[in-house]
């Protein structure tokens, strides 16, 4: 985020909206399926669900990307360069912020 480390910063764009768990998904060594490989939360068991499970990734994705109410009651969306799953591993580290 810009205000955790400014001095490493490249010059993305700021995050406006992830395909995460609608057009691509992350699978682990044991089969269970997540939105992304940061957002890994309520993993779908694809080897007691099957393919079929999948169906259910895109409701599990936006569920994620809207929790704690998403992007719009956080002071730094205008300068977020990052998703809300890797947002919030960065809240729960305490990261600190450069301000």
């Amino acid at each position: 985020m810009a205000a955790q480390a400014p001095g490493f910063l490249d010059k993305t764009s700021v995050f406006k909206g992830c395909p995460a768990g609608h057009t691509f998904f992350h699978v682990d060594p044991h089969g269970l399926a997540t939105m992304c490989k940061v957002g890994r939360e309520n993993p779908i068991d694809l080897m007691s669900e099957g393919l079929d499970g999948l169906l259910r990734l895109p409701g599990i994705a936006d569920a994620q990307m809207l929790r704690t109410g998403g992007c719009g009651g956080c002071q730094l969306s205008g300068t977020c360069r990052v998703c809300r799953p890797l947002a919030k591993a960065y809240q729960e580290a305490k990261a600190p912020l450069n301000t």
